[in-house]
C-alpha cells in the first residue's frame, strides 16, 4: 500500500517520481509529459517582434465557438427531445406506466446531451479555423504583442 500524501507536501506535476518512491517501478510513478502546445498546428512559435518564447495561444474563437455551439446544439436537442421522449416512453411502456415516465425523461435528457456535444464539437472546429486564419491567435507575455502564423505581423 502507498503512504497517503500529506497536505503540506508539495506536488510538482512535472516531476515524474513522487517523493519517497524512488525504488518503485517506473510505470507506477510515471506522469506523462504535458502537451505544451495549445494549438493543433504544432508547437507555439516564438514572438516575431522580440523572439521571446513566452508565448501562448489565446484560442478565443475556439472557446467562443464551442460555447455558442453547445448552446445551439442543446437548443436543437431540446427541440428533438419530444421525439426522444416519445421513443423513450414507447420503449418504457414494456415495463409499465412508471417505465414510460422514466423512458420519456431519459429520452429527453439524452437528446439534449447529444445535441449539446455535437454543437460544441462543431463550434470548436469552426472556431479553430477562425483562430488560425483570421485572428491574431498568439500573445507574447514579454512585449505584449499579438500575432498569427497565417498572416505577416505588423
Amino acid at each position: 500500500m502507498h503512504k497517503p500524501r500529506l497536505s503540506h507536501e508539495q506536488y510538482d506535476p512535472d516531476e515524474p517520481y513522487l517523493p519517497g518512491r524512488a525504488n518503485e517501478p517506473f510505470e507506477r510513478c510515471f506522469a506523462p509529459p504535458r502537451d505544451t502546445s495549445t494549438s493543433s498546428s504544432g508547437p507555439v512559435p516564438p514572438c516575431p517582434k522580440c523572439q521571446s518564447s513566452r508565448v501562448h495561444a489565446r484560442n478565443l474563437a475556439r472557446k467562443t465557438g464551442g460555447a455558442i455551439g453547445t448552446i445551439a446544439g442543446t437548443t436543437s436537442g431540446i427541440a428533438f427531445a419530444l421525439s426522444g421522449a416519445e421513443t423513450g416512453a414507447t420503449v418504457g411502456l414494456l415495463t409499465g406506466p412508471a417505465g414510460a415516465v422514466c423512458g420519456a425523461t431519459a429520452g429527453a435528457v439524452i437528446a439534449g446531451l447529444i445535441g449539446g456535444a455535437a454543437g460544441c464539437a462543431t463550434g470548436s472546429v469552426f472556431g479553430e479555423i477562425v483562430d488560425e486564419k483570421v485572428l491574431d491567435n498568439f500573445h507574447c507575455h514579454t512585449c505584449d504583442h499579438t500575432f498569427s502564423l497565417g498572416k505577416p505581423s505588423a
